[in-house]
Order: structure tokens, then C-alpha cells, then sequence
């Protein structure tokens, strides 16, 4: 049976998001037969996701990724602070420029009302003074631009074997921009990366010619659109960020008594899945001939709810837990996805996925284990940590060889 064209659509969700897509994609890569998560047709990514769906169409596996959280690999460098946080300087140093006029500005509002002004026209009168954002993503952009400079892949959309949308927010229209297609597709993917995760305030928008752009999330974290837009009959949808169900709450632990933080969090992540859910509604009823497999947390998954969003230090507990919860879904619905992706030509086996969870459980706490079962295919090993990834692409590769050559002799 001919396969149907294929599409893997990544959501936004912060560094904590982007652990967890990860986790995620090795688990999803462990159960495809014939097929690796390296082999979609289609590649649309949305803020945290743009940078993961670039390295997936290099031809960069997750288990390659998640070792980079950790230490540097095939070529990569570890993804570390200095490459997400880089202060925003330059326009600190501009800006603080304008604070003696907004201080005057303000006395001026002040005098002039008579003393009755809220602490939000205070803040409005001093915004001139502030930066357009904390950090600037260019060290990330020059992250992301020499890994995609190695031998064998390519910083150009032009270029690729496989078709990659990046979704970001042009900031002065407020209208989605997609990266890699007409009129954006000759914009570096480095730079579209960093336009689609612009968030804004934590990050400065991103110019890119005569325009500015900030995070594709603002209008929608996963735009499954352009995948049908690209042909996909077939789309698998990874999104990190879910509301937490917090009816069962102790005593004195709502929302409200725990605080703004968690109001803020909540709300964000109610907006950011509401607007998801509606456009997944939407696409389905237009397009009932397309099946799409939507993967996101449990809304009772506390691990993904306290997790600030862009905290680093935690990447690997979450890349962990996601592989474990996604490998958990995948097992509990196996037969309905299997029938599903039957109907496609895709064959899918969880003998691997089950292999990979029984190494797990044996590893349980100690992080060296932990790692060596997940980026190498789930084998546990005392092989330096280079080699043993090395080996496993290898093996992957041979692997993924071996099964076609199977499929097409029978």
C-alpha cells in the first residue's frame, strides 16, 4: 500500500516544551516500523517546535537532540545558557537614553492631574525607557546556524529533502508569517527559528529585512493549516502546554491562594490550548478526510505544570518524563493508532517502545543510566557517552536500512 504524505506538526512551549517533544519524538521514533520521525514529508514548527522541526528535517534524530542537551554531539555543541539568555544589551543601553525624558514626562503627568494617577500610568510613562526585551535570541541564532552548517545538512529551506514551514507573528500586522514558504523561503532557517520563538517581553522582536516578527504562537501554537495546505493526509501534532486540572486541590492550594505566577500560568496555558483545541475542531470538520493524532500531557500532569517554561536546568527530567507518559499513551491506545496509520501505509510495533520502558524502570534514578537509555535506543551500557550515541545513530541508520529492504522484498 502506497504511503500517505506524512506530517509532523510541533508546538511551542519553551525550553520545558521542547524537553518534553523530545522525550516525546524518541518515544513516537521507537514505535514507527520502516518509518523514523527523520522521514516525515512534511515539518511545520511553531516557536520551541520551529527548532526541533529544523533539526528533524536535517536529518538530525531526537536522541541526537537530547544528548545536546548534555553534552556536545556529532558535531554539535551542548545547548547551554549563554546560548538561550543572552542579555539584550544594545537596546538596554538605547533605551535607558529616553529614561530622563519619560521621568519628566511622568512628573509632568503628575503635577498636571493633581496627584491622580494609577501606578499603570506610571508604567506607561516609563515603558519608552524599556528594553523591547530581556534577552536577544542572536546567540541563539548563531546556535542554531553552525549546527546546521555541518556536512550533510543545510541552513537553507531551499535545500532540504523534506518540506519545512516555521511559523512566526509579523509584529506590526499582527498576521502569521511562514518561513519557507513564498515570500519568506530564501530568510536563513537560523533566523526564521529565532523570529517563530521570539516571545515577547522575555525575548526582542526579531527584524528580518524591513520587518519585525515575535512568536508564532501569538496566533496559534500549532498550525495544522499548513500541513493540509503542503498535501498531508497523515498528521501527528506534539503539544507540551496544557491547563492543569486543579479542581482536587488541598486546602489553601488553588490558584488564587498560590498567587499571581500561577494565575499567570494557568491563564497562558488555557488561551495557548483553548485556541489549539478550536483549531483542531475546525480543521477536522473541513478536512474529515485527514487523521490527525494530537499528543500533549495528561491535564493532571503536575511534572509539566510546575515546570516553568523556560527553566533549563530541568530538560532532562522532562525530556524523561515526556518519553515515559508518551510511550504510556501510545501503549494504551496502540491498537486504535495502529489501524489508523494502517490505513496510511504506516506500520507501527511497540516491542521497541516496551524494551525501551523495562530500561527505564531498571535505571530508575541514576541520571547516567537514565541518559544511556534514552539516547541510545534504549540499551543500557557502561560505553562512553559519545560513543555509545555515535554507535546508536549508526545503528539506527542500519536499522532503518535494513527494515526497508525487508518491506521491499516482501
Amino acid at each position: 500500500m502506497q504511503r500517505s504524505k506524512t506530517a509532523l506538526v510541533l508546538a511551542g512551549g519553551g525550553i520545558a516544551g521542547a524537553a518534553y517533544e523530545i522525550g516525546a519524538l524518541c518515544a513516537i521514533d521507537q514505535l514507527l516500523e520502516h518509518l523514523s520521525v527523520n522521514e516525515f514529508d512534511i515539518y511545520v514548527g511553531t516557536s520551541a517546535g520551529s527548532l526541533i522541526g529544523a533539526c528533524l528535517a536535517n536529518n538530525i534524530s531526537p536522541r541526537t537532540l537530547l544528548s545536546v542537551l548534555e553534552s556536545p554531539m556529532l558535531g554539535i555543541e551542548q545547548l547551554e545558557p549563554h546560548h538561550l539568555y543572552s542579555l539584550n544589551v544594545p537596546d538596554l543601553l538605547t533605551r535607558l537614553r529616553r529614561l530622563p525624558a519619560a521621568f519628566v514626562e511622568m512628573a509632568r503627568r503628575v503635577i498636571g492631574e493633581g496627584g491622580a494617577i494609577s501606578l499603570l500610568d506610571l508604567v506607561e510613562a516609563l515603558a519608552a525607557g524599556l528594553p523591547t526585551g530581556i534577552y536577544d535570541s542572536l546567540a541563539l541564532e548563531g546556535y542554531i546556524r553552525a549546527a546546521l552548517s555541518l556536512p550533510g545538512r543545510s541552513n537553507r529551506f531551499a535545500d532540504l529533502h523534506r518540506e519545512l514551514a516555521i511559523i512566526a507573528t509579523d509584529l506590526d500586522t499582527g498576521e502569521r508569517a511562514v518561513f519557507g514558504h513564498p515570500p519568506l523561503h530564501e530568510v536563513p532557517i537560523s533566523m526564521a527559528v529565532c523570529a517563530s520563538a521570539a516571545l515577547p517581553l522575555f525575548y526582542r522582536p526579531v527584524r528580518i529585512g524591513d520587518r519585525d516578527y515575535i512568536d508564532g504562537g501569538i496566533r496559534g501554537t500549532a498550525s495544522l493549516d499548513v500541513a493540509i495546505e503542503c498535501g498531508a493526509e497523515l498528521i501527528v501534532c506534539v503539544n507540551p502546554l496544557v491547563p492543569f486540572d486543579n479542581r482536587d486541590h488541598f486546602e489553601g492550594r488553588s490558584f488564587s491562594d498560590e498567587g499571581m505566577t500561577r494565575i499567570g500560568n494557568q491563564v497562558f496555558r488555557t488561551f495557548i490550548h483553548a485556541g489549539l483545541h478550536y483549531h483542531l475542531k475546525q480543521v477536522r470538520r473541513r478536512h474529515p478526510d485527514v487523521d490527525i493524532i494530537l499528543i500533549e500531557p495528561n491535564r493532571r500532569d503536575h511534572v509539566m505544570f510546575n515546570d516553568n517554561t523556560m527553566r533549563y536546568r530541568t530538560r532532562m527530567t522532562l525530556a524523561r518524563h515526556g518519553f515515559e507518559t508518551v510511550a504510556s499513551h501510545l501503549n494504551q491506545h496502540y491498537y486504535y493508532y495502529r489501524d489508523m496509520m494502517a490505513r496510511h501505509g504506516v506500520k507501527i510495533n511497540n516491542e521497541r517502545l516496551n524494551h525501551d520502558l523495562e530500561n527505564l524502570r531498571a535505571a530508575g534514578d541514576d541520571f547516567h543510566a537514565v541518559k544511556a537509555a534514552l539516547v541510545s535506543n534504549g540499551s543500557l551500557h557502561t560505553a562512553p557517552a559519545g560513543l555509545a550515541l555515535t554507535l546508536a545513530e549508526l545503528d539506527r541508520l542500519l536499522t532503518r536500512l535494513e527494515e526497508r529492504c525487508v518491506g521491499r522484498a516482501a
